[in-house]
């Protein structure tokens, strides 16, 4: 029997595309735990974890959407820093934290009212999998102290000649909080948890804000074999112009040349760890997956990317926007941040999702360069994804 996968990226409240997503395959009141049911691990960091957790909360999908297309709930995750010296450094150079990571974690608890204060080691115990068997669930961060990955798990994992990893004895909002407190440009300082004195960062610190490598490989741990293994990896959006060039004017659909320096370095290396620019996780995972044989008629790998990509599109030699948008609308969205908290950002990122579900914008692809023809891994739009999927899980 197929293992199947879900894992859901990071991305702030952008991760309302990931329940969109989950929508259009399962219906908007399906209830979290079924949605869990249908995978045997389920692997996510930030805001993708807090996805998870209203999975494991079980309310319905239209109801989770809500974690994130509620004012509310965006405002008390993303809580202002009282910090003079915090504010001053944003002020001044344009970029610093601008968020209270204490404030986090009872915001995150007060949305997992049932499950958040339960501890992670054996929440899973009632949710069985396609094979009868407790799903595993697993958190991604980054422990500051230590200065590296962490993953928070809900079963114990290992065999005698991989080594032997416990299951987390913190609780489910506390694995969230760690997972989702992105440094530098975001929260105030590391997450800390009650009576603890070990601090995190977010995971995709750690190179996994796309966890489908780290799923994968805790499939092969747990004695799988690659050929047997499916992963639906879910995204929350990736802007890709094309490259900008020095003295070029500037242009919607080109990046714009940043000379190099102090404060917009480390602007850019902030922002880096919270995309998935390279695309290297899907691939890796996807050559990790090969095994000894194709994946079935109807797919090109056992790992299918769902990812809406906001790029220019080239009709009649003209570059423009997907989907008939226009230039000030993806402008805009283009420029929306991972703490969206204004109404009209949160709208346009869930209008763009829609235009993605349907088809009308383009789908990240596992692997694509420049060759001569060019070589390409993955689906273009989400209906070709999704298709791809059914053919693979079963």
């Amino acid at each position: 029997m197929t293992y199947k996968i879900l894992t859901l990226d990071g991305g702030g409240v952008w991760a309302l595309i990931e329940v969109k997503a989950l929508i259009s395959i399962f219906g908007g009141q399906m209830r979290g735990n079924e949605v869990l049911k249908q995978f045997d691990l389920v692997a996510a960091n930030s805001g993708g974890s807090i996805v998870l957790g209203g999975l494991v909360e079980n309310v319905t999908l239209q109801e989770l959407l809500n974690y994130f297309m509620d004012a509310a709930n965006r405002n008390a995750i993303f809580s202002p820093t009282s910090s003079f010296v915090d504010n001053s450094l944003e002020k001044l150079l344009g970029f610093g934290p601008k968020y209270s990571a204490t404030a986090k974690l009872p915001a995150l608890e007060s949305l997992l009212p049932q499950t958040g204060n339960k501890a992670l080691r054996g929440i899973n115990e009632e949710l069985f999998g396609p094979r009868g068997d407790p799903v595993r669930l697993m958190i991604v961060g980054f422990d500051y102290d230590r200065n590296r990955g962490t993953y928070f798990r809900s079963t114990a994992v290992g065999s005698p000649c991989l080594g032997i990893a416990n299951a987390a004895d913190i609780t489910l909002a506390e694995a969230i909080h760690a997972s989702t407190n992105a440094p530098v440009n975001y929260f105030d300082g590391p997450a800390i948890f009650p009576a603890r004195s070990v601090r995190y960062w977010d995971g995709g610190t750690s190179g996994n804000n796309n966890p489908v490598l780290a799923a994968a490989t805790e499939a092969l741990v747990i004695g799988q074999t690659p050929e047997n293994i499916a992963a639906l990896s879910l995204g929350t959006g990736t802007v890709q112009l094309l490259p900008g060039v020095q003295g070029q004017p500037d242009s919607p659909f080109y990046a714009a040349w940043q000379n190099s320096g102090l404060a917009g370095d480390l602007g850019k290396i902030a922002s880096s760890i919270l995309d998935d620019p390279p695309d290297s996780a899907s691939f890796i995972a996807h050559v990790m997956t090969a095994g000894a044989s194709a994946p079935p008629a109807g797919a090109v790998s056992r790992i299918v990317r769902l990812n809406p990509v906001i790029a220019p599109i080239t009709v009649g030699g003209q570059l423009q926007p997907p989907g008939g948008m226009s230039v000030a609308q993806f402008q805009y969205l283009c420029g929306i941040g991972i703490d969206a908290l204004l109404p009209n950002e949160v709208n346009s990122i869930a209008a763009y999702a829609d235009l993605w579900l349907a088809g009308q914008a383009p789908n990240q692809l596992i692997h694509n360069d420049n060759a001569t023809p060019p070589v390409t891994i993955g689906q273009a739009d989400f209906p070709t994804a999704l298709a791809a999927w059914n053919v693979i899980k079963n």
